[in-house]
């Protein structure tokens, strides 16, 4: 029995040899593009805030959860061992952020400077707030932000970053569901002030002319560059079976503040084993920037129960002879579980409800670098009680041939944690503390957002409970409802010990609109010490983030279709005369509500005209009182 125990852990350690052995797996592409417009933010106007509800949950595919053969190392059901001994954080400012805007899920991110400009984004508007004055902008939406370039198309899933270095923000999403609108949009600010002045740049969404379309953006800078991690999908299919490849755009980001032609590599063809990996996410710097690699990680993140770690590394800058794309695969201490859906309670707040919360999959969903670590998240499944909460993963040494890769799965009793972020919150050299923020729901409390304080050993703080919500989201025409697909997190740079947030606040947003979801963002420290104040407006801010007026100013518009449709939404005055061309773009199929602001236009009488290309032919009268 002795023999066979050794010879058994021979072929264990031969395995965790194998499966770390680094691949060189890419093809690469190079583009050039020339800056499209500029736009100045604080002089957005007109904005109508056109937005499109799709009213059904995406299908899940047959192939959604899947138990992998490879590699069976952990038994079922294992936990790693952690301990909640680490002080409690610390809450400074909180409150709501953008509000509620049309459309679901929040795809909610944020991104603070050194001199205190906060810019949060959803999927439908843009909040900036500047903390030592405390005065918050008037919000504006994606569709004005990027209306020189967007071509009427329907914006999805923004992304805004800060650079440390060049004290400027990155703002990006994209438009499109199939190739030929797809489009990526990115803004760099001329300035610290994101009020300013912004240079925007497209990019295509089927850079490889192989009839694909851009899906799930994620974005990390290095001292010298911008990186993007975007899925390649098949039109006319679901996220999960259409998926063929995860590329990564590498590209010069000193020329995009300067609005100078920006020079990207596009890296396609990852794989490990022959197979793409899927979701690539990017390990932002922690302390600060570095360079000039920048690492990535992913996993098998439909299977059912699997414990590989995949480590992506770009090596060297755009145009070096030694720019190259590595792909490792780790085992993992702590196998990862296919995540179920959170639950809430019903209107009543007394009962289970038969609105869950959707958790998608076990995708890396935030990673940082810092001491030569990676500490990163990602929903999963508690095997101890089947409920969904965060993964903790630390990769150390990923330089080394054969990384450690070890997790932890973050205990939760009877509420639910989904799509966490993470944030390095440490001072530095041999100092590995991090802030894992994430959403939160149960039964009994409705859905909201709180945060715990990790070391990379395994070691927690208490979970800080920032804001629970005030209801039970109810938007879509299933008993599905839509809780990610991310959140944000991001250090305060020059500050130590301090990170901003934007997780998830349910309520209610008008008579017509009461179970829907805003973005909640606070201000987490581990002490209360590392907190810089604020300053408050006596101001009450309510009026600002009414956008626009729900009671006044909004017109929505419902119908169903059978089949995707490329329609165009128009408004016309009294007269008859074109008032602006609202959305241009392919519509999902089955219920969509249309929705836009009609804040910036003359009291009247004006008409809603909507076609598409399958004879779809309606017409709406509407009175702005």
């Amino acid at each position: 029995m002795r023999t066979m125990n050794k010879l058994i852990y021979t072929l264990f350690l031969c395995l965790c040899i194998l499966i770390s052995k680094s691949q060189i797996s890419e093809s690469r592409k190079h583009f050039v593009f020339n800056k499209q417009a500029t736009i100045n933010f604080e002089n957005i106007t007109p904005d109508f805030a056109p937005v499109m509800l799709v009213k059904e949950m995406p299908k899940p595919a047959s192939e959604k959860m899947v138990q992998y053969n490879y590699p069976e190392t952990k038994e079922q059901s294992k936990i790693s061992q952690s301990n909640s001994i680490l002080p409690s954080l610390a809450l400074g400012y909180s409150a709501m952020g953008n509000p509620w805007g049309g459309s679901t899920p929040n795809d909610n991110d944020i991104a603070i400077s050194d001199s205190g400009y906060v810019m949060s984004v959803v999927n439908t508007n843009i909040y900036i707030k500047n903390i030592n004055t405390g005065v918050t902008s008037p919000i504006k939406s994606l569709a004005a932000f990027t209306s020189p370039v967007n071509s009427k198309h329907q914006e999805s899933d923004p992304k805004v970053l800060y650079d440390p270095k060049s004290d400027r923000f990155i703002f990006m999403c994209f438009t499109g569901f199939v190739d030929t609108t797809s489009k990526l949009i990115f803004g760099f600010s001329q300035t610290n002030n994101p009020n300013g002045a912004w240079n925007l740049y497209t990019l295509p969404g089927n850079p490889l002319l192989n009839n694909l379309w851009s899906d799930y953006p994620m974005l990390a800078l290095t001292e010298k560059e911008l990186f993007l991690s975007i899925n390649l999908l098949r039109n006319d299919s679901s996220w999960q079976t259409g998926f063929v490849e995860t590329i990564i755009w590498q590209m010069k980001k000193d020329s995009g503040y300067a609005g100078l032609p920006l020079g990207t590599y596009v890296h396609h063809n990852i794989k490990y084993a022959g197979k793409a990996i899927r979701n690539l996410c990017p390990a932002k710097g922690g302390s600060k920037l570095y360079k000039p690699n920048m690492y990535f990680i992913s996993n098998r993140n439909f299977a059912s129960m699997n414990d590989t770690v995949f480590l992506v590394n770009v090596t060297d800058t755009l145009g070096s002879p030694t720019n190259t794309v590595t792909v490792k695969a780790m085992v993992s201490s702590q196998p990862y579980y296919f995540p179920p859906s959170g639950r809430q309670p019903n209107v009543a707040g007394t009962a289970i409800s038969t609105q869950s919360l959707a958790c998608n999959d076990s995708r890396t969903l935030g990673a940082f670098f810092e001491n030569n670590t990676i500490q990163y998240v990602h929903n999963t499944r508690n095997p101890a009680n089947n409920q969904v909460t965060a993964y903790y993963g630390i990769v150390t040494n990923p330089q080394n041939v054969s990384p450690v890769a070890t997790g932890y799965i973050i205990a939760n009793d009877t509420m639910d944690f989904g799509y966490p972020n993470i944030s390095y919150a440490g001072a530095g050299l041999g100092d590995n503390t991090s802030v894992i923020s994430f959403n939160h729901s149960s039964p009994k409390v409705y859905a909201g957002c709180s945060a715990i304080r990790a070391d990379a050993i395994g070691n927690f703080s208490p979970i800080l409970r920032i804001k629970n919500g005030l209801k039970t989201i109810d938007l879509l025409s299933s008993n599905l409802e839509r809780w990610g697909d991310y959140s944000g997190s991001q250090r305060r740079y020059n500050n130590q010990g301090e990170v901003w947030l934007s997780g998830y606040y349910s309520y209610q947003y008008s008579a017509s609109y009461k179970y829907v979801h805003a973005a909640w963002i606070a201000q987490i420290g581990l002490a209360a010490n590392n907190l810089v104040s604020l300053k408050e407006t006596a101001k009450d801010e309510t009026s600002l983030l009414l956008f626009p007026n729900p009671a006044q100013d909004i017109f929505s518009v419902d119908f169903t279709i059978a089949k995707p449709e490329y329609m165009t939404f128009e408004l016309y005055d009294a007269q008859g005369k074109l008032v602006v061309v609202l959305m241009r773009d392919w519509i999902k199929i089955n219920q969509n509500t249309f929705q836009f602001s009609l804040k910036d236009v003359n009291a009247g009488a004006y008409f809603l005209k909507i076609t598409g290309n399958n004879n779809t032919n309606i017409t709406k009268k509407i009175i702005k009182q």
